[in-house]
């Protein structure tokens, strides 16, 4: 058994090393995931229209738990993020393509019902596609004011 001894002078396996990293590890992502929820809720706050798509790209790009969900589901995930890419760059030029906005929607409620996502990752895909739902209906009004 390989074992280290460390600051405090207690020796420790390195299999209990391996789990006290992991939990740390946890520690870390849960606070960069409240700092990101936070900073994402400020955000939908101020003035989101304009880059509501990149908005909701970045926070697929956050979906801690994705790696639990299907082959497909992580597929579908990579699509909507790439639709996403394009559905920005359209808007930026002042185009709106509806076609793919119903695509992004469905997709993100499809996720937002995924039992092997996280709930929070769940209510974040559930909350981003009620966001683009009502971009969806109001942008004209939204961006031309």
């Amino acid at each position: 058994s390989t074992s280290e001894k460390g600051e405090a002078g207690f020796i420790m396996s390195s299999k209990q090393l391996a789990k006290l990293s992991l939990v740390l590890l946890g520690f870390v992502r849960i606070g960069a995931g409240q700092d990101w929820h936070q900073e994402r809720e400020g955000y939908f706050r101020g003035e989101w229209h304009r880059h509501v798509f990149a908005r909701v790209r970045e926070d697929l790009e956050h979906i801690y738990t994705a790696g639990a969900a299907s082959d497909k589901e992580r597929h579908r995930l990579d699509r909507t993020k790439e639709e996403l890419t394009g559905l920005q760059a359209k808007l930026d030029q002042g185009v709106w393509d509806n076609g793919t906005v119903n695509d992004v929607i469905d997709s993100l409620r499809k996720s937002a019902n995924d039992e092997r996502l996280g709930p929070q990752d769940r209510q974040v895909l559930g909350d981003d596609a009620e966001r683009i739902h009502a971009f969806q209906a109001n942008h004209n009004r939204w961006m031309h004011h």
